[in-house]
């Protein structure tokens, strides 16, 4: 079923209308969210203690690490709304320069090698930590493909 399009509102109901980010709701989102981040960093450092088995020390340290991560961006969040905003300048885009364009080349050039791998394996266990490194680094190279989009765009905004 398709999805009808919110109804327009005139530009001074817009607004007046605060971001959903500052209501108490989402707060309380993010806030669970965290709650759950550190349940998932106690059952990896429990499963860490159980296991000598290699394979599975470095899965649960990733997830660990990875949680850790979500949980210090959830707080910036947070903090974002609770204390001090966001900014961000197009001197601060700027000040990535040709830098975030090399860097950008080097994860596609990563992603490339890495899928080559992929491609030339067999065996499950291969196979397995070069799709968590393949997916990683779609990930990063997404993330610096966003803050480029987002440096180009403050070209045209300011």
């Amino acid at each position: 079923m398709a999805e009808r399009a919110p109804a327009k509102k005139n530009k001074s109901e817009k607004s007046r209308r605060k971001p959903a980010e500052l209501s108490k709701e989402f707060l309380a989102t993010i806030k669970e969210w965290q709650r759950l981040e550190d349940e998932t960093i106690r059952f990896s450092e429990e499963l860490l203690k159980k296991t000598s088995n290699r394979l599975i020390k470095m899965t649960m340290e990733m997830i660990k690490s990875d949680s850790q991560k979500h949980k210090a961006m959830q707080q910036m969040l947070i903090d974002s709304i609770t204390k001090e905003p966001f900014v961000l300048s197009p001197d601060d885009l700027n000040a990535l320069g040709s830098g975030l364009n090399k860097h950008i080349t080097a994860e596609a050039k990563s992603l490339q090698l890495a899928e080559e791998a992929l491609e030339n394996s067999e065996l499950f266990v291969t196979r397995y930590v070069l799709s968590y490194l393949i997916a990683d680094e779609h990930k990063h190279h997404n993330l610096l493909s966003r803050l480029e989009d987002l440096k180009r765009a403050t070209v045209f905004v300011t």
